[in-house]
């Protein structure tokens, strides 16, 4: 049982500190830890794939349309040792990883300056022998200011999990309030707010608009990661590359993505 909550510890500990990744890894390579995106609300389909920490393949698909987006986010790592509680131990054995969650998100235009964002998603987790599922929901209201702004506050990933063997994975909880400034051909958006566990979030963006081509820079502060990202506009085609640079020193992967308008 000791070797069982050691490996989830380690493992969770590797992708960021905490569990369910899909639940806070980026859907996108281009937009990263991005806080939030008012202008990308296109009818789209689009996918992503990266080769994430510790020889973990992570992927995303989404499509939107008419102001609904359903998605799904994958993420399983194969070969991982199985220790006693001395880290010294040798392995006797290995096991996988696997993490997902399909969801639906919907916006309402209540008028033109308020507007309310609902996502609810339907979790799993299997480690070694074990399995749990579980639920979360999100909410956004946001109010606009003007064609240069506008103010947010929210919710993500309040829910619960049963027991994966005996206790179910903590959800990745977080209240915020921020807001994006637009101005000429850049958005900067900002969040900042509080985990479950009252841990401060920061998370912050920037990004440049072209006719051919995005660049964006983000950083979330509970992730511990940096963010760096561009995306290629081709007629109803996109084409998106990330770079993740791990404050903890635990790898830089890329992440790619493609899309298309309709």
């Amino acid at each position: 049982m000791k070797k069982f909550s050691i490996i989830l510890l380690i493992f969770s500990f590797a992708l960021a500190g905490e569990g369910l990744p899909v639940l806070t890894l980026p859907a996108m390579a281009q937009d990263g830890y991005f806080p939030s995106s008012p202008v990308k609300d296109q009818n789209s389909v689009a996918f992503s794939y990266a080769s994430w920490y510790l020889a973990t393949d992570y992927s995303a698909i989404s499509v939107k349309f008419n102001g609904y987006e359903i998605g799904f986010k994958g993420l399983m790592s194969d070969n991982i040792e199985i220790r006693g509680e001395v880290p010294t131990d040798q392995p006797v054995g290995t096991t996988s990883y696997y993490n997902s969650t399909l969801y639906l998100r919907k916006e309402f235009h209540l008028n033109d300056k308020w507007a309310v964002e609902a996502k609810a998603g339907l979790v799993n987790e299997r480690l070694f022998y074990a399995s749990s599922w579980g639920g979360t929901v999100d909410a956004q209201i946001a109010r606009t200011i003007n064609v240069m702004g506008r103010v947010v506050a929210g919710f993500e990933n309040v829910g619960w999990m049963s027991p994966l063997n005996e206790v179910g994975t903590k959800v990745p909880t977080r209240y915020y309030v921020g807001g994006d400034l637009i101005f000429n051909f850049f958005i900067v958006s900002i969040k900042g707010g509080v985990s479950s566990d009252l841990d401060p979030l920061f998370r912050w963006g920037i990004r440049y608009f072209h006719p051919f081509f995005e660049i964006s820079y983000s950083h979330d502060n509970l992730q511990r990661v940096h963010h760096v990202g561009a995306e290629i506009k081709w007629n109803k085609f996109r084409v998106g590359y990330g770079q993740y640079f791990h404050q903890d020193g635990l790898g830089y992967p890329m992440m790619v993505s493609f899309g298309m308008l309709f």
